[in-house]
């Protein structure tokens, strides 16, 4: 008798969590509901001028503005300050994801969403941030090679600098006389990839492999 009447208001409280998430969840569907397409245009240039807003306000004025719908995670917290005139729509994004611990996907066909950062997301933004410090540091004096294959070149660099550098195939062989004393790691390595007409890139250790990172732009 006394355990049927105690389960009454925990099935009570229980219906009440779950209308409370159907809630929220049905909260995020996209912002622009009467929007006329499902397909955003993330170069078009719009103005976003809000401060201390809800992100459900902030995306549906973009939203609007892009005139297309956009599916937004519902349980983000912060507030968000924005003050972009006349910009893309992906500048926005990145200005108002990083005050929400957030990321945007856009996926084929145009679809924009809203999702929070995930664990390996965070660990792969700190890594690349780690990573970007490292290129504009500043090598030491003494950094003077002459008649040096290349390969030894970066192999010093990245004792200097902390990074793992390797040419791109075919270029290790290649004879360098450069001194790159006191420059940042990017300058230096754009001037030695000019010194042997390199393609452009070189090759770098990241968190989870390797990568091609651009140097030198070539036509």
């Amino acid at each position: 008798m006394n355990t049927q009447t105690r389960s009454k208001p925990m099935d009570k409280t229980i219906l009440f969590f779950f209308i409370l998430f159907v809630v929220l969840v049905l909260s995020s569907c996209s912002s622009g509901d009467q929007a006329a397409s499902t397909s955003c245009s993330i170069d078009k240039r719009v103005t976003i001028d809000v401060t201390d807003a809800s992100p459900r306000e902030v995306f549906d004025q973009l939203s609007e503005q892009l005139n297309c719908k956009i599916t937004v995670y519902p349980f983000f917290m912060h507030r968000v300050t924005v003050h972009m005139e006349n910009a893309r729509a992906s500048e926005i994004l990145i200005a108002v994801c990083s005050q929400l611990d957030a990321k945007w996907i856009y996926n084929v066909g145009g679809r924009l969403s809203i999702m929070p950062l995930t664990s390996i997301d965070k660990k792969r933004a700190n890594a690349w941030e780690e990573t970007n410090r490292k290129f504009e540091t500043h090598l030491p004096e003494g950094m003077v090679f002459e008649n040096v294959p290349m390969s030894t070149v970066l192999e010093e660099i990245s004792n200097a600098s902390g990074l793992e550098l390797t040419p791109m195939e075919g270029e290790g062989d290649r004879l360098v006389t450069i001194d790159v004393s006191g420059m940042t790691v990017q300058d230096a390595l754009e001037a030695v990839v000019r010194y042997v007409d390199g393609e452009g890139h070189v090759v770098f250790k990241t968190w989870n492999g390797y990568a091609q990172r651009g140097i030198v732009d070539r036509p």
